[in-house]
Order: C-alpha cells, then structure tokens, then sequence
C-alpha cells in the first residue's frame, strides 16, 4: 500500500494500521529524507528518521506534509525503541501534530527565507539553538531550514518561533516562488490517487475501514483482470457501489472477496446518486458471514478462474428451478467467475448450487476445452427450466 502525505497524513494512516492489527513496515519518503515506522499486530514498535530514534522519530515523521509513505506487511527483525501503549501513544502523537501546527500558523512561511541577526551573540544561547542559527548565517527558508536541521521538526520549529519572537532572525529578501516545474508537478499530484494497493496486501474490506478511521470521502475503485468496481465511502458509510452487473450491497459482498487485484482511492469524489442505505457495522457484519460461506464454498474449486462444464443432466428428476438456471449459466459461460458473475442469483447461493451439482457430478472442471459436447446441454437445460415452470 502506498500513497500521497499531502492526502493522508503519517499519524492517519499510522493509527489505522494499528486500529485495523497490521503488523509491517511503514516507510516514509519527505523531502529528501526517508524515515521508517514498525508494526507488530497493531502496535507501533520502532520509528527511526534520520537520527531520531523512538518516539523522537515518530513525531517528527508524523508532521511531514510532503511526499509518499508505503507500507509493506512482511515484518523484518527491528530493536524496540518504543513500548509506550498506542492509547499513550496516539494521544501524545495527536498532541504533537497539532502543536507544531499552532506553530506554523505563528511562525514564518515555510517559503520565506530567515537570516539571523546576532551572530556575535550566539553563545548566549543553548547548543540546539546555536546551531540552527549557524544555519542562518546565510538565507535559507523556513522548509529548508527545517530539511537540514539535525533535530526534530517539532523542536527545529520551537527554537525558530522563539528566535523570531526575539527578532533574533528576521526575513530575507522575498517570500520565494515555486518554479514552474514543481507546479506542474503538484498539479499532477492533485490528479493522483491518495491511496493505492493491490488487494494481496491489503483487502477492500480493510482499505475501506482505513478510509472510515481518518475520516476520508471519495471513490474507490478496484480492478481485478477485467474486472472493474467502485465503492464511494462518504461520512463514515458506503453510499454507493457497484461491480460488473451488480449494484448496491450485492456489489460490496461481491467485492469483499476479492483476494486479487488493485485498487486506488480517489478524494473527495461523490457518487450521483446512492444504492445503499445501511450502516458501514451492519454491512460489515453481514460481510464477514457472507465471505466466511463465499470460502467455504471456494474449498471445493481450485480457483474462481477454473473452467467449468455441464457433465450430464439425464437421469435428474429431483432438479430444482435453480439448479436448472445454473445449469443453463454454466453452459453458456466458460469459468467459474463467468458462472457467478452472470447468474441471476446471489454469489453465495450460486456456488452454494454449483458445488452441490459439482458433488452430484452433473457438471465439472475442464482444462478449459469447450465446444466438444455431444449433447446441447444449453436445450437440455432450457427443456428443465421450461418443465419446472
């Protein structure tokens, strides 16, 4: 899973990983720097940036507002440098995030360019602020300053807001200007998915409690092969979706249990009209039984891409209206995807049918030769569903 800090933030995404139990590693690239943070079934274990370590680390990654963070499930072995609680913990991170906030709301831009005025006079001060005023003893901006600092953005931020307080450093020259390259480029930015992973790393069931926990609006879309779906998550629920022929809850179960794929989430993007009205809870309790029957069914296919074909249909008095329907599905479909795909019934219950006709060896699985049937099982089958009928 990877995505844009401008979009969502380390502290954001750092508690929903926890909240949701993951355990791997977070990577964080800023600004020419690179920081890491570790999880351990929704704990946070270690954080490094640069030469912080510890909860240092963790609050000054937490405040990076520039670059991409990516977080990869396979934990490595790390030293532990953090075993405060994540209850502590969040509370001192939110604590911090807003702190350093509050100060940059008060203190110069982070593009204007600060130059110290007392030079002669630094020993007075402690050797933290020493040496970010031996930074300034040439023009440098706010950003840059708090690039090349040795200490955490937070503490870096605290010494410039005093000194500035203290007219100890004044502004430099004009406020600087972006180049034209890198508006361009963070129009490009703005046109990109906040968050994107394949499904092997992170579920659409997960994806969607992460965008839930930091209060995220906006579309998701997931493709898997040719397989296209979108979830629009607004206010905390799921207001529309819908994936190949069906819509609403049907489509959120369907896209559930996906176990392949990739999806991307896109902001503030709203649906033009809603499909579902009930609770992301109750969605999500319905959910994990309908995916826990969707499994227990899969167990007795290879795989949801395994070919499957009528066997035999005579000799079946006891067929329902059903069974005749998947019959006639299986017939004029090629895989088992195509068969749940295109059946007039639920997924659940059309492999629920499918895997009872299996075990009655009316039909089976081909290595995907069709086309050399001695018998028309599509009139076969339609025959059935009249007689029923």
């Amino acid at each position: 899973m990877k995505g844009d800090l401008a979009k969502i933030g380390v502290a954001d995404i750092v508690k929903a990983l926890a909240l949701i139990g993951k355990s791997g590693k977070l990577s964080i690239r800023s600004e020419g720097r690179r920081g890491t943070i570790y999880l351990k079934s929704g704990n946070v274990i270690s954080a490094e940036d640069g030469r912080l370590r510890g909860e240092d680390a963790l609050y000054s990654l937490a405040v990076r507002e520039r670059g991409y963070f990516e977080f990869e499930p396979a934990l490595t072995l790390v030293d532990q440098n953090i075993r405060i609680g994540s209850e502590s913990l969040f509370i001192g991170l939110s604590s911090q995030v807003d702190r350093y906030k509050y100060m940059l709301l008060h203190s110069p831009k982070l593009d204007d360019r600060l130059l110290a005025n007392v030079t002669a006079a630094q020993a007075q001060y402690d050797k933290e602020t020493q040496r970010i005023l031996r930074l300034l003893n040439k023009p440098l901006s706010l950003r840059e300053i708090l690039r090349q600092s040795p200490y955490s953005r937070i503490l870096t931020l605290e010494i410039i807001s005093q000194l500035y307080a203290k007219h100890a450093i004044s502004l430099a020259g004009k406020t600087e200007t972006i180049p034209s390259d890198e508006r361009e480029q963070e129009a490009e930015d703005a046109e990109k998915a906040s968050l994107e992973t394949s499904l092997k790393t992170l579920s659409i069931g997960e994806v969607v409690q992460i965008l839930v926990l930091i209060h995220r609006n906006g579309r998701l879309t997931a493709t898997w092969d040719d397989r296209k779906g979108d979830v629009f998550v607004e206010h905390g629920n799921i207001t529309f979706a819908t994936v190949e022929s069906l819509e609403g809850l049907g489509a959120v179960y369907r896209l559930l249990t996906w176990k392949d794929g990739y999806c991307k989430f896109f902001a503030d993007v709203a649906p033009e009209s809603q499909n579902i009205q009930k609770n992301i809870e109750s969605i999500f309790v319905e959910g994990i039984d309908i995916l826990a029957k969707f499994n227990k069914f899969m167990d007795e296919f290879p795989s949801l891409d395994a070919f499957i074909d009528v066997i035999s249909v005579t000799g079946q008095e006891e067929i329902n209206e059903k069974e005749a329907a998947i019959l006639k599905t299986i017939n004029q479909h090629e895989t088992l995807n195509d068969v749940i795909t295109h059946s007039p019934y639920s997924d659940v219950e059309t492999l629920e049918i499918t895997a009872k006709l299996y075990a009655q060896r009316m039909v089976g699985l081909s290595k995907g030769l069709r086309g050399q049937q001695q018998v028309d099982y599509d009139k076969e089958a339609e025959d059935l569903l009249k007689d029923l009928l």
